[in-house]
């Protein structure tokens, strides 16, 4: 039997290689990509393979780079996974918390822990690559007076120290990642489909849109705008729902919403993943 290979962003022991075991399971095999367009990519290329992306935090919002990525490219999502994402500074080992001079991290990060970050004074806020890669970075530079926001498995993995834990802003700090494939699956239980469209610059065409939905009794959990850039104030609307995509209810929704859309694409119909 084939090990699962799954893609994603940063260094061994970031948060998308941890939600990557969570959903495929210890024994998968997590790959690390230079960026979130190279983890598509390679997706794309090796057809077997999946990639994880996060896509929205509870504290922050949405990661709307990679919602573009969705639309630009011809992947699917065929699963989701809702992490708990605890913060922590850490340090060489001889390290000491009132000796850091600097902190470095992925901007996501960062913005996740403001209030410990403007409760310090004198230290020097710079952004990296990715919340592991920051680790590695100063255990390999041997920076004593620097410190990193990132994950306690990539404390244990560079051997690196905990100065502070769990300085998120939220102690409910949850992210969403999507599993990426270059195939639709479809699921077998609780299913969720998201979607992206387009309208027709006229009165009540949201209305109507939500409308096809709301008629048919169909839940929707999330609905989000961004901007067309050729389009000057048009807008693609990225929404998700209750249900799958070979359930009659859902096809008549969508047939309809094609009547009255521009543009409408599946990103795919996937096991919902609830937050317990």
């Amino acid at each position: 039997m084939k090990k699962i290979k799954f893609y994603f962003q940063g260094e061994s022991g970031a948060f998308s290689e941890e939600a990557g075991f969570k959903f495929f399971g210890p024994s998968s095999e997590g790959i690390p990509a230079e960026n979130f367009v190279d983890v598509v990519k390679n997706v794309l290329r090796d057809k077997n393979s999946f990639g994880i992306l996060p896509i929205e935090n509870s504290s922050i919002g949405s990661i709307h780079s990679n919602y573009d990525l969705l639309l630009k490219y011809p992947v699917f999502i065929i699963g989701e996974i809702n992490l708990i994402v605890k913060q922590h500074l850490i340090g060489l080992k001889e390290a000491s918390i009132d000796k850091i001079k600097k902190i470095i991290s992925h901007p996501a990060a960062i913005q996740q822990c403001q209030k410990f970050l403007n409760s310090l004074k004198k230290v020097k806020v710079d952004l990296s690559y990715d919340t592991a890669g920051s680790v590695k970075i100063i255990k390999e530079k041997n920076l004593i007076d620097t410190a990193a926001i990132s994950s306690e498995i990539s404390a244990k993995l560079y051997d690196m120290k905990i100065l502070k834990r769990n300085i998120q802003d939220n102690d409910k700090n949850i992210t969403r990642f999507i599993v990426i494939s270059s195939k639709m699956r479809l699921p077998k239980k609780n299913p969720k489909t998201s979607i992206v469209f387009t309208l027709k610059n006229v009165p009540g065409a949201l209305f109507r849109a939500l409308s096809v939905f709301a008629l048919r009794d169909i839940d929707l959990t999330k609905i989000e705008s961004r901007p067309i850039p050729e389009k000057p104030f048009e807008y693609y609307f990225y929404l998700d729902f209750k249900g799958s995509i070979k359930q009659l209810v859902a096809i008549n929704a969508l047939n309809n919403l094609k009547e009255i859309s521009s543009f409408l694409k599946v990103l795919g119909s996937y096991e919902e993943n609830t937050i317990k």
